[in-house]
């Protein structure tokens, strides 16, 4: 591609705006095995490479089907974290100050319920999941495939695994 400045005074002349970087953000591959993608959502003009909001996505094949289905899946995954906004790939990346801040939030609301600890127990893990599904990328239902599948179901059946991702 073109150089940022360059890129930048592209799109000050489409929208007519004065425009700053703020910041950059860099996605490196983990591995030969890996692809980067990307996705600017609300570009300023067709030909320009910076818009409203944007993501990059890394995924990873294990097999040739894998290789062969990763370009497309990749865009598709990168147009699915802007629009779904996750804040971690999968729950191990969740804080656990902020796990337990969520479990404590539950037993609150459930204080009064007097229902036995083994059902209020499934009842936090059921309520930690949905949690998990509203932040963490891999559990999410995938808004760009068919049906929305789980996003990491969706690669797994392509042979692909999400390694990293960053919405800018």
């Amino acid at each position: 591609g073109k150089p940022l400045s360059e890129s930048l005074n592209d799109a000050i002349l489409a929208i007519r705006e004065n425009l700053q970087v703020d910041s950059v953000t860099l996605l490196p591959s983990s591995s030969s095995n890996s692809l980067l993608a990307g996705y600017v959502h609300g570009r300023a003009s067709p030909t320009a490479t910076c818009g409203t909001s944007a993501s990059l996505v890394e995924v990873e094949f294990s097999s040739d089907k894998g290789k062969e289905a990763a370009t497309d899946a990749a865009k598709k995954l990168a147009m699915h974290i802007v629009a779904a906004k996750p804040q971690y790939l999968n729950p191990s990346d969740v804080p656990d100050d902020l796990v337990q801040k969520e479990k404590e939030i539950l037993m609150e609301k459930m204080a009064g319920s007097k229902k036995p600890p083994e059902i209020m127990e499934k009842i936090i893990t059921g309520q930690l999941r949905k949690f998990y599904e509203g932040i963490c990328l891999t559990e999410q239902a995938h808004m760009v495939e068919e049906g929305n599948p789980k996003v990491e179901k969706a690669l797994e059946e392509l042979g692909l695994e999400v390694k990293g991702f960053r919405l800018i």
